[in-house]
């Protein structure tokens, strides 16, 4: 019984350390695509990294899916709002503020999943607690532009529309029915956000760069994007909720501006000041409070 109990806990903590990895991984990605920015377009970095992906999850479970008409309807949504919609703001908005505001502002997204599942759902949620987070998520952006270093860009306005689209993923997924596999439902979802985003492609007219173009430098960031950053940890964030919850896994969530900041700092150069700080600490209030 000792031991049962001691092995739980083990896992346990296995699970806190893969939701913290995953998250750490999540947070070095906006640099990541900060640095690909400078010689790729942000379609060609999405569709190279989610087509690997795709690659690596169809290696791992080799297997055909197809639902019925209401259900890949849905998985479409999902990959029009967490793999085309979240993405191509993100990587859109990348090239035009910094790595620090958009990894600030797409943190935001849990609280739009408080409020898409209060208005559409019809949850169970305190209102006064969405109403408490979301003011003072608003009041942190709010600081954040009030201030001659760090101007209001139209990145910023990308990054805050793909924190919406990330938000109604979220409240998406929870709609698929569980006789799917997780990884396959995964797949599906980046189908449907590839399928997107080669129509997109077309019609923006996007140029791609021919393999012999692509160094190693290239390569391999687009390889740790698709294996790690999409593969891996997904299956780990996936993992990590089934063993200590949802709740306590989104808790994680919180260290994306810190951990993103610190990065940007490092390797981009950016800088960071008293404003990007307070309204670090006014939009992680607002998203404990939103989801309390």
């Amino acid at each position: 019984m000792i031991l049962s109990q001691y092995t739980l806990t083990n896992i346990r903590y296995k699970a806190h350390f893969m939701a913290f990895l995953t998250i750490f991984i999540w947070s070095l990605t906006f640099v990541q695509t900060k640095v690909l920015l400078k010689t790729l377009s942000p379609e060609e970095i999405l569709i190279d990294r989610f087509l690997l992906a795709w690659l690596f999850f169809w290696i791992i479970k080799p297997t055909i899916m197809f639902g019925n008409f209401k259900e890949e309807f849905l998985f479409f949504l999902l990959g029009a709002t967490g793999i085309f919609g979240y993405y191509i703001m993100e990587n859109i908005a990348l090239k035009y503020t910094t790595a620090i505001n958009v990894g600030l502002i797409v943190t935001t997204a849990p609280i739009f999943t408080s409020i898409i599942s209060f208005v559409f759902g019809k949850e169970n949620i305190k209102i006064k607690n969405i109403f408490l987070g979301f003011s003072l998520v608003v009041l942190g952006l709010i600081v954040m532009y009030y201030n001659k270093v760090t101007p209001f860009k139209i990145g910023d306005l990308l990054a805050i529309i793909g924190a919406i689209c990330f938000g109604l993923y979220s409240f998406l997924v929870g709609k698929i029915h569980k006789k799917f596999d997780g990884i396959l439902i995964i797949r599906k979802t980046l189908f449907w956000g590839i399928f997107l985003l080669f129509i997109y492609t077309v019609f923006h007219k996007t140029s791609f760069h021919t393999i012999s173009y692509i160094n190693y430098t290239i390569l391999l960031n687009l390889l740790f994007l698709a294996i790690i950053a999409s593969g891996l940890c997904f299956l780990m964030w996936r993992w990590s909720i089934s063993i200590i919850g949802s709740n306590k896994t989104s808790n994680y969530i919180y260290l994306v501006p810190l951990i993103n900041s610190i990065a940007s700092m490092i390797f981009l150069n950016e800088l960071i000041n008293i404003h990007i700080i307070l309204a670090s600490i006014l939009i992680i209030l607002g998203l404990y409070f939103s989801q309390k």
